[in-house]
């Protein structure tokens, strides 16, 4: 429904709190949505990049998006990006196992200011950068609003997902209303990258595309990773 053709289930996964058990439920009930459901389902999960991370590594059970090089991966969105001191320890040693971070909701992070040069730094790093449907559309307030439009109209997005949680209110499984919009602001092939082609992309473990705007900050000039 709604246009949507896949699902890549992304269960959270605390490192400290993961082992093999909750591994193998977490395998067990995604199979148990394949099964019941009606569109394709791909397994995968959302890593918490806390104190703990770089530890569970070694226990090689984090999820990657469809057994793909491609792993989700997201911080504590209660704590400022800038307080965490492990951010960038975290994301070197998942790629020096192999991955691709993948890093949820960006735009959730910057609890003051907007800080570009963490942005270009994860880009330096290789990483893909996700924003959310509900942040784009306000559905979290005006200032994540604020923060969502300001990467996107500037280049510092590779993904829009959904990132539901439930199956009524704001985060659900819907894209038509957020494509719809993005399509108006930065153009339709650019919202059918975001939306459809490099989430293929990555599901299918090959290299994304890159969009292309026009940054509305003249201080980056035009941007084309």
């Amino acid at each position: 429904c709604d246009g949507i053709v896949g699902i890549c289930s992304t269960p959270h996964i605390i490192p400290g709190q993961y082992d093999a058990s909750i591994h193998n439920e977490i395998d067990s009930r995604q199979m148990e949505l394949r099964n019941m459901s009606s569109i394709s389902i791909y397994f995968g999960g959302e890593v918490m990049m806390n104190s703990e991370f770089i530890d569970g590594l070694d226990l090689d059970l984090y999820p990657s998006l469809n057994g793909s090089r491609y792993m989700l991966v997201e911080y504590n969105v209660l704590h400022d990006i800038h307080s965490i001191d492990y951010r960038d320890d975290c994301l070197y040693e998942l790629k020096v196992c192999g991955f691709i971070p993948v890093i949820a909701h960006i735009e959730r992070y910057f609890h003051s200011e907007m800080d570009y040069s963490i942005i270009e730094n994860w880009i330096d790093m290789g990483c893909v950068l996700q924003i959310n449907r509900t942040s784009i559309l306000g559905m979290h307030g005006k200032k994540i609003q604020s923060k969502a439009l300001s990467f996107l109209d500037n280049g510092y997005c590779d993904v829009i997902c959904t990132d539901t949680h439930r199956a009524s209110g704001n985060r659900i499984e819907k894209l038509s209303d957020v494509y719809s919009f993005v399509s108006k602001r930065i153009g339709s092939d650019n919202a059918d990258i975001l939306f459809y082609e490099n989430p293929k992309l990555l599901l299918s473990n090959k290299e994304i595309l890159n969009i292309e705007v026009e940054k509305k900050k003249k201080l980056f000039g035009f941007f084309g990773r």
